[in-house]
């Protein structure tokens, strides 16, 4: 596998929407994706760990595991959460940054 690939989990409910992002993301080079349909959040969070992804898609239908996906992604390093909505042509993406403050012009320019 290509270093230079995105490992990208794909948590999906079985529905038309993880199929529709599935179908999108099969054809890209640059992506490695991983599909994973949990049944708890123990299953997300071993699918999660095993897999080691960059990024995590999440079907919207989902939205439980949102918190502990959150959770997660303040003690991993460049990890993403990208939630999609099929019913408002939506998608909402969380982030960590961190950003160093040394001084007080440092705060204001992350404001």
């Amino acid at each position: 596998m290509d270093m230079a690939r995105k490992r990208v989990l794909l948590v999906e409910s079985g529905k038309f929407i993880g199929g529709v992002i599935s179908s999108l993301f099969i054809s890209n080079k640059q992506i490695h994706l991983i599909e994973a349909r949990p049944a708890s959040p123990g299953e997300l969070l071993r699918a999660v760990q095993e897999s080691r992804p960059s990024i995590i898609v999440l079907d919207d239908t989902l939205h439980e595991y949102l918190a502990q996906l959150l959770d997660y992604m303040q003690h991993s390093e460049g990890l993403r959460v990208v939630v999609v909505s099929a019913d408002s042509n939506q998608v909402a993406v969380y982030e960590k940054q961190q950003y160093p403050v040394r001084q007080t012009a440092d705060l204001f320019a992350v404001l």
